[in-house]
Protein backbone atom coordinates (compact mmCIF):
# COMPACT_ATOMS: atom_id res chain seq x y z
CA UNK A 1 0.00 0.00 0.00
CA UNK A 2 2.87 2.41 0.64
CA UNK A 3 4.68 1.37 -2.50
CA UNK A 4 1.30 2.75 -4.26
CA UNK A 5 0.82 5.83 -2.47
CA UNK A 6 4.61 6.80 -3.00
CA UNK A 7 4.62 6.36 -7.23
CA UNK A 8 1.01 7.94 -7.13
CA UNK A 9 3.01 10.64 -5.19
CA UNK A 10 5.55 10.63 -7.82
CA UNK A 11 3.27 11.00 -10.42
CA UNK A 12 1.33 13.72 -8.93
CA UNK A 13 4.94 15.59 -8.29
CA UNK A 14 5.58 15.28 -12.34
CA UNK A 15 2.31 15.94 -13.53
CA UNK A 16 2.58 19.59 -11.63
CA UNK A 17 5.64 19.96 -12.28
CA UNK A 18 4.52 20.10 -16.29
CA UNK A 19 3.98 23.67 -17.86
CA UNK A 20 1.12 24.03 -20.65
CA UNK A 21 1.77 25.64 -23.79
CA UNK A 22 -0.96 28.01 -24.58
CA UNK A 23 -2.30 27.56 -28.14
CA UNK A 24 -1.53 31.11 -29.87
CA UNK A 25 -4.49 33.49 -30.46
CA UNK A 26 -3.62 35.77 -32.82
CA UNK A 27 -0.94 36.22 -35.57
CA UNK A 28 1.61 37.59 -33.55
CA UNK A 29 2.00 34.92 -31.09
CA UNK A 30 1.88 32.33 -34.00
CA UNK A 31 4.89 34.25 -34.95
CA UNK A 32 6.53 34.67 -32.00
CA UNK A 33 5.36 31.95 -28.97
CA UNK A 34 8.52 30.00 -28.77
CA UNK A 35 11.24 32.30 -30.16
CA UNK A 36 14.32 33.87 -28.66
CA UNK A 37 13.50 37.55 -26.92
CA UNK A 38 16.87 38.28 -28.48
CA UNK A 39 15.94 37.37 -32.20
CA UNK A 40 12.63 39.96 -31.55
CA UNK A 41 14.86 42.81 -30.13
CA UNK A 42 18.02 42.18 -33.17
CA UNK A 43 15.27 42.49 -35.61
CA UNK A 44 13.11 45.78 -34.43
CA UNK A 45 15.40 47.39 -32.00
CA UNK A 46 15.46 47.09 -28.06
CA UNK A 47 12.16 47.75 -25.91
CA UNK A 48 11.25 51.20 -24.28
CA UNK A 49 10.51 49.76 -20.82
CA UNK A 50 10.65 46.22 -18.86
CA UNK A 51 9.07 45.23 -15.84
CA UNK A 52 9.28 41.67 -13.71
CA UNK A 53 6.72 39.23 -14.64
CA UNK A 54 5.61 36.33 -12.76
CA UNK A 55 7.86 33.51 -12.17
CA UNK A 56 10.60 35.27 -13.34
CA UNK A 57 9.43 36.49 -16.21
CA UNK A 58 10.27 39.97 -18.08
CA UNK A 59 7.60 41.47 -19.37
CA UNK A 60 8.88 43.99 -22.70
CA UNK A 61 7.08 47.14 -23.85
CA UNK A 62 8.42 47.36 -27.69
CA UNK A 63 7.10 50.73 -29.66
CA UNK A 64 7.78 50.80 -33.34
CA UNK A 65 6.32 50.91 -36.94
CA UNK A 66 5.86 54.66 -36.98
CA UNK A 67 4.53 54.99 -40.57
CA UNK A 68 2.22 57.60 -41.60
CA UNK A 69 1.09 58.81 -38.21
CA UNK A 70 0.72 54.90 -37.14
CA UNK A 71 2.54 53.45 -34.73
CA UNK A 72 2.71 49.88 -33.10
CA UNK A 73 2.97 49.02 -29.55
CA UNK A 74 3.10 45.55 -27.90
CA UNK A 75 3.91 43.63 -25.07
CA UNK A 76 5.89 40.66 -25.18
CA UNK A 77 6.42 38.23 -21.93
CA UNK A 78 9.88 36.47 -21.78
CA UNK A 79 10.77 33.72 -19.35
CA UNK A 80 13.98 33.03 -17.65
CA UNK A 81 15.60 31.24 -20.57
CA UNK A 82 14.74 34.65 -22.67
CA UNK A 83 12.13 32.58 -24.99
CA UNK A 84 8.99 34.77 -26.03
CA UNK A 85 5.90 33.23 -23.82
CA UNK A 86 3.25 35.66 -24.73
CA UNK A 87 2.53 38.94 -27.20
CA UNK A 88 -0.27 41.19 -27.27
CA UNK A 89 -0.58 44.50 -29.09
CA UNK A 90 -1.01 47.38 -26.89
CA UNK A 91 -1.96 49.38 -29.78
CA UNK A 92 -2.53 48.88 -32.71
CA UNK A 93 -4.45 50.22 -36.19
CA UNK A 94 -6.76 47.52 -37.73
CA UNK A 95 -7.20 47.64 -41.74
CA UNK A 96 -10.49 48.52 -42.54
CA UNK A 97 -10.26 46.16 -45.38
CA UNK A 98 -10.41 43.33 -43.10
CA UNK A 99 -6.12 42.79 -43.90
CA UNK A 100 -3.58 42.50 -41.07
CA UNK A 101 -3.61 44.79 -38.64
CA UNK A 102 -0.50 47.60 -38.36
CA UNK A 103 1.29 45.48 -35.57
CA UNK A 104 1.10 42.05 -37.69
CA UNK A 105 2.33 43.98 -40.73
CA UNK A 106 5.26 45.30 -39.04
CA UNK A 107 6.12 42.43 -36.93
CA UNK A 108 6.10 39.84 -39.58
CA UNK A 109 3.05 38.26 -38.63
CA UNK A 110 1.04 37.71 -41.54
Amino acid sequence: MRFHLAILAVVAAALAACTTASVPSNPLEQRWNGKSAGVFIAAYGPPVADRAGSGGATVYTWRGGFVGGKSCTVELTADKTYTITAIRAVTDRVDPKGGPSHCEKTLDAV
